[in-house]
């Protein structure tokens, strides 16, 4: 059961340019997040009882082709989420250490702050293409906020991450076809996502290339 309050904006103040805002709280009684073993696997998700999350996300995008009419559009693309509360609430203890309260602590997997940013580039004959940054800031892997790694990896600080995407698209109207390239991990970083089961790594640079028919 959540109590959940929003509130937002959403404004074009010059034609090609688009700005949204929102400020929300997620008030839980009962949240199921994921668990902090004390050691070995088991289950991953566990009650955590009355938690609160608040804080609030803001879009723009904007497009050179509107503002300048032009065929040639050159695009911006921005989203960033503040997240200053997310903690637990109400009398909660620890699932590794039952007798240690946590109440006030932040919840496990919740960054302050997330981000994406992309520029582009597309035509109306069909080419688009754009670059793509995310960005994560660092995140507690357990209910005890624990800071330092321990040994089997199953608790610890997740460091703040960032890495780049890119795709190309190009349309053939005559064959109703899409022809594609994207790279994920642009630069093959090798990162920490998930302490659940131990440390999981994020996936390597991933190159595809397709093709989408429109029948």
């Amino acid at each position: 059961q959540s109590w959940n309050y929003e509130a937002g904006v959403r404004s074009r103040p010059i034609r090609g340019v688009q700005v949204e805002a929102t400020v929300f709280r997620l008030d839980y009684a009962n949240q199921i997040v994921a668990a902090s073993l004390a050691g070995g696997v088991g289950s991953l998700l566990t009650n955590g009882g009355k938690t609160l999350q608040q804080g609030a996300e803001v879009s723009v995008a904007a497009e050179s082709a509107p503002i300048l009419s032009s065929r040639h559009n050159f695009y911006f693309r921005a989203a960033f989420t503040f997240l200053p509360v997310a903690e637990f609430r109400g009398v909660r203890f620890s699932s590794v250490t039952p007798a240690v309260s946590i109440t006030g602590n932040r919840l496990p997997y919740t960054p302050e702050t997330q981000a994406t940013y992309s520029v582009g580039y597309s035509h109306p004959r069909g080419l688009n293409a754009f670059v793509e940054n995310v960005y994560i800031t660092g995140q507690f892997s357990d209910d005890l906020n624990t800071v330092a790694a321990i040994s089997n990896g199953q608790r610890g600080y997740i460091d703040s991450q960032s890495y780049w995407n890119a795709t190309t698209n190009y349309a053939v109207e005559k064959l109703n076809t899409t022809f594609y390239v994207t790279v994920k991990n642009v630069g093959d970083k090798t990162l920490i996502v998930d302490r659940s089961r131990g440390i999981l790594p994020s996936m390597g640079r991933i190159v595809q290339l397709g093709m989408k028919l429109k029948l």
